[in-house]
């Protein structure tokens, strides 16, 4: 009985191996390579172009918080001067005063028509941060060929792109097929509410429903994926979830020379801790699945065989990607403290304290699945746990990489960057186009950046060669039918 049963044993280990070698060998062949386009007609001044946008401070500080308008009123002056024929043919709509709306109409208006998107606005530079730029934040400063400064990268080189391409196609006297709108919003990184939202209730007002949506987002990747020996350009085809949990302590305070055994801080410290010692639990999301059907086979025989046979190697994968904070976003709905409050005086001990968690959350999960595992992982009556309902948003529908407008863009980045391998990718930030997502089957986030750096940090830059090429790209988008 004993020898059958590891008789049986055997049998199924050998079937076991078959079946993985058999997965691994066929998940293998050679990732074919397109033929690329030389970058013509781009212009040589877009460098100096963005160079001075940078230099214009349209920063972004909070929801709650006022912008310096005449900041904003100037990068208008900028634009009109800077793109005089885009202003003179092109009818422009503002929206809540600094977000704008260009309408080209096209030769056959039965036709859906295209949005090209992009935001003026940045995030600001922490005063103790500016110390360790390598040139002044907001100079534009050119050097190496390279441009650098706070919106080098998000998203002040999209818009100028967009802005170069139109000017120069303009002057051109070409008129694109099918009517093209290009949407620049003034409040990206606080939710987009006073712009991009007004713009799509707009759109959706007038009855237009676009046929493609293109915004920032997906980029030329040259890092993550160096087995392969070649660029993968990822296209944002979905966006994870966005939601704001407050989390408050209330508690009797005092004098600071006699301490309870426990404070409101404690008691807040230690639900942060319970929070974040463990995360919500993993999935691959469709976009994520197809990264890896599309990019396995140029892989090593171990990562084929993992990425083959996920039934046996899921947990494996997992713990792979959960390795780096990129890879681990991709797999969970995230959660961390943003903002944490507490005390109005060294010598007085609060009796109120509250944290901020920023969550980003992943297709299949919800906001409501975000507040269940906090109150959970807390665990603690004491504190109330809360979502705000200001920028809101749950997981957006996927737009399908069979989708005739993917393809298009697929064959766009193809011509654009030399070597490429394009796959869907699922965004892990939240962008304007989101509020186009309702109404439109195909809105997708990329800009073929490959060297760019220090998005929302330090040292942010972008080299001249991927500015030629992102008004290649949006130049090809134009024009091509």
């Amino acid at each position: 009985m004993l020898k059958r049963f590891i008789y049986l044993i055997l049998i199924a280990i050998i079937g076991i191996i078959a079946v993985v070698l058999f997965n691994t060998f066929r998940f293998s062949g050679k990732i074919p390579v397109h033929q690329s386009l030389p970058l013509t007609g781009v212009g040589d001044s877009a460098a100096l172009h963005l160079s001075k946008a940078i230099q214009i401070k349209t920063v972004s500080f909070g929801d709650t918080l006022p912008v310096d308008t005449a900041e904003f009123k100037k990068f208008r002056v900028f634009l009109e001067t800077t793109y005089p024929t885009v202003h003179q043919k092109l009818p422009r709509l503002i929206f809540s005063e600094f977000s704008y709306v260009f309408i080209w109409k096209g030769k056959d208006t039965t036709l859906k028509p295209y949005v090209l998107m992009a935001h003026m606005d940045v995030v600001p530079v922490e005063a103790v941060a500016e110390k360790n730029w390598s040139v002044p934040s907001f100079s534009g400063m050119i050097k190496e060929d390279t441009i650098w400064g706070r919106g080098a990268v998000d998203d002040k080189a999209s818009a100028i792109s967009i802005f170069e391409a139109a000017e120069l196609l303009l002057k051109e006297n070409f008129q694109p097929e099918r009517t093209i709108y290009l949407c620049f919003g003034h409040d990206e990184e606080i939710a987009g509410k006073r712009g991009a939202a007004k713009i799509s209730a707009w759109f959706k007002e007038q009855k237009i429903e676009p046929e493609l949506v293109v915004d920032e987002g997906g980029q030329v990747d040259t890092e993550h994926f160096k087995e392969l020996k070649r660029p993968v350009a990822v296209i944002g085809v979905g966006e994870k979830g966005y939601v704001n949990i407050d989390i408050t302590v209330e508690k009797t305070g005092g004098h600071s020379s006699m301490p309870q055994q426990e404070t409101a801080i404690d008691i807040l410290n230690k639900a942060i801790m319970h929070v974040r010692e463990k995360q919500m639990s993993a999935s691959i999301p469709a976009p994520i699945q197809e990264l890896f059907t599309r990019i396995g086979p140029g892989g090593s025989f171990i990562n084929r065989m993992a990425l083959s046979n996920q039934w046996l190697f899921r947990g494996m994968l997992i713990s792979q990607l959960e390795q780096t904070k990129e890879t681990n976003a991709l797999v969970h709905t995230t959660l961390v403290p943003t903002i944490v409050k507490a005390g109005i005086k060294d010598n007085v001990i609060p009796s109120v304290a509250k944290a901020t968690f920023n969550s980003r959350i992943l297709p299949g999960q919800t906001s409501d699945d975000v507040v269940d595992f906090v109150k959970k992982a807390i665990h603690d009556d004491r504190v109330t746990v809360q979502k705000q309902s200001i920028s809101l948003m749950e997981p957006s529908a996927m737009t399908s990489s069979d989708h005739p407008m993917f393809k298009r863009m697929e064959a766009i980045t193809y011509k654009t960057v030399p070597q490429v391998i394009v796959t869907p990718y699922l965004m892990i930030g939240a962008t304007d186009s989101r509020y186009f997502r309702p109404f439109s089957s195909a809105v997708l986030n990329f800009a073929p950046m490959t060297n760019a750096k220090g998005f929302h940090g330090i040292n942010e830059r972008i080299p001249v060669s991927d500015l030629k090429q992102m008004i290649f790209y949006y130049r090809l988008l134009l024009t091509e039918k």
